[in-house]
């Protein structure tokens, strides 16, 4: 074991130094490899705070399309955006231009400073287009899942306050629907000619945008700050309903760069006239991941991003096939397609380095069963796990080795993490023991939209965010996720709020009360599942329940874990279901 002396001599070289006032509570972690080194420190109120041992990293005050387009000038005619369906294709200067005037146009049509667009698309590389030229605009931009149901749209249009929408051909009728009576008469309602169809009279063709804003004066004297919001995705939080997450300039561009900082070159390599990084875009751009870990970043990299706007089997393996992809980011039920699909051969993935997974875990047998199929190892392609939510723009943890398979990682640069009991409330400071995380730093977000009771639920004392995850970590300070407190269930990653479904169900005329929970499924790694109180008298059966459902939710909210029909459903003194004990019941 290092003596002391050794250890402080390590962690000067690499700045790990803590700072004054700030007790180390372990020093006898050996330095590792990369001369880095992970600490518990006490603070002045007795708080066990985990600093990264990638070091810190201080909010940069610049705006998100200014982090993106700091680099152009070293790759502008490489390609940036290349549509897998139709081959639709913009270089790097044609989508900075692209951007420009799509912000000219929105400014134009009436839009101003701090006004909410919803962003209602698939993932095209107009929708890319649309959301840099927004941020261009200083507009907030609400990022909304197109396969939502008409009122489920609805729902977040009301409760962002729109004043326009951006949407696609193939889903405009559905979100013209669901704007009605929501959007002032004449607002901006602009479609994507993605080629599925014509778009509905009135609207206006998002081509129009680029045209008539190559025609328009430059943008002068737009005030923006780095502190004004960027965008606004929804998220369950902890519990309840979808609630609006207000993230600024500050907390997307920090935690881009924390995240560049953590990989330290490791990872990807900047664009050159001689070389580019390609990735397929396969996980959603409404959703953070997509959005924040994914397409941001990799434009300021100077990479090529491969749009897909739907996984189907035919066209991920056209992807796989016709572009060397150097990367891929996934979730678990992607690497079960690739592990059991005849048709994915070993030569698609011959160029990747790395594939990142979030969102869910990823089993350490399936990274296994990957490896055997296609007589690879982690030397040839390593699979790297992530952790974070909405609320922290998204990245806590990052495992970019690959060494320890079902690990998250260690905190990235310039994040702080504390594990709380959530019964004692007291930190815990010992390998294996679990406990809440709670994470600080300027990547949490500014709070939900109009909701201070949810925020204080969840950002309390000295801007620490909990994250309703229960972990621990091991000798070498990875952590390891093992459970949930928040109530929200995981299907392919996508979040579904009980309250949500429990507020469709009693709907029903024949039910009187119902719970909601997500249940293991081998494939989705959750379904929800629906416990029923019939009222009396009542003869519907599980088929009319879930027949119920359909239509009123997205396809992957519906309750594929089946229904149980019980005499009551289990709640505090308060009133709040108890969906502990019904899980624990359902095992």
């Amino acid at each position: 074991m290092a003596s002391i002396r050794q250890i402080l001599r390590c962690a000067r070289r690499v700045g790990q130094i803590q700072e004054s006032g700030a007790k180390v509570l372990n020093r006898s972690v050996k330095c590792a490899s990369t001369q880095a080194q992970q600490k518990i420190i006490e603070d002045e109120n007795g708080k066990k705070i985990f600093r990264s041992p990638h070091g810190h990293v201080a909010p940069l005050d610049m705006l998100v399309q200014d982090y993106v387009w700091r680099n152009i000038d070293k790759h502008h005619n490489q390609p940036a955006l290349v549509c897998a369906v139709t081959g639709r294709k913009y270089t790097y200067s044609e989508t900075r231009d692209a951007s420009n005037y799509i912000a000219r146009s929105l400014l134009n049509m009436g839009l101003k400073k701090g006004d909410v667009v919803a962003l209602i698309t698939p993932n095209y590389p107009e929708s890319i287009l649309a959301f840099l030229g927004m941020l261009e605009a200083n507009l907030v931009i609400t990022t909304v899942n197109p396969y939502y149901t008409r009122d489920e749209i609805k729902r977040q249009l009301v409760s962002s306050g729109v004043k326009a929408v951006i949407t696609v051909a193939e889903i405009a009728q559905t979100a013209l629907e669901a704007s009605r009576g929501t959007l002032a008469p004449g607002a901006p309602f602009v479609v994507i000619e993605d080629g599925t169809g014509p778009i509905p009279e009135g609207t206006v063709p998002f081509k129009d945008l680029i045209t008539r804003g190559k025609t328009l004066s430059p943008i002068k004297n737009l005030q923006i700050s780095p502190s004004d919001l960027a965008v606004l995705p929804y998220s369950s939080g902890t519990t309840g309903l979808p609630k609006g997450v207000m993230l600024t300039h500050t907390n997307l561009v920090s935690n881009m760069e924390m995240i560049d900082r953590t990989a330290n070159g490791e990872m990807w390599q900047p664009a050159t006239n001689e070389y580019q990084e390609v990735v397929p875009l396969i996980l959603p751009f409404f959703h953070i991941f997509g959005m924040n870990v994914i397409v941001l970043p990799r434009l300021e990299a100077g990479t090529q991003i491969i749009t897909v706007p739907k996984f189907t089997p035919e066209i991920f393996l056209s992807v796989l096939q016709n572009h060397r992809s150097s990367g891929l980011f996934l979730v678990p039920p992607i690497l079960m397609f690739l592990n059991a699909s005849p048709y994915v051969k070993r030569e698609y993935l011959e160029s990747m380095h790395h594939a990142i997974c979030g969102a869910a875990p990823l089993a350490e047998t399936d990274v296994e069963r990957f490896y055997q199929k296609f007589q690879m190892d982690s030397n040839s392609l390593k699979f790297c796990q992530g952790y974070g939510l909405t609320e922290t723009s998204p990245a806590v943890c990052l495992d970019k080795k690959g060494l320890k398979p079902g690990s998250i990682g260690q905190n990235i640069a310039g994040c702080e993490i504390r594990l709380v009991d959530p019964i004692t409330n007291e930190d815990i400071a010992s390998p294996g023991r679990t406990g809440e995380i709670w994470v600080r730093g300027p990547h949490v977000m500014k709070g939900y939209l109009n909701n201070e009771s949810a925020t204080r639920e969840v950002m309390v004392e000295n801007g620490w965010l909990k994250t309703g995850d229960i972990a621990y970590y091991d000798e070498d300070f990875y952590f390891f996720v093992t459970d949930r407190l928040k109530e929200l269930i995981k299907v392919k990653g996508f979040q579904v709020a009980p309250a949500e479904l429990e507020s469709c169900l009693r709907m029903h005329p024949d039910v009187m009360e119902a719970a909601v929970i997500g249940v293991p499924d081998e494939r989705c790694g959750e379904v929800p599942k629906a416990f029923i109180v019939l009222k009396k008298g009542s003869k519907a059966n599980e088929e009319d329940i879930k027949n119920f459902v359909k239509g009123k939710v997205s396809d992957y909210k519906e309750l594929q874990g089946g229904v149980t029909f019980v005499d009551n459903i289990p709640k505090s003194p308060s009133g709040k279901i108890l969906r502990t004990q019904l899980k624990h019941e359902y095992k």
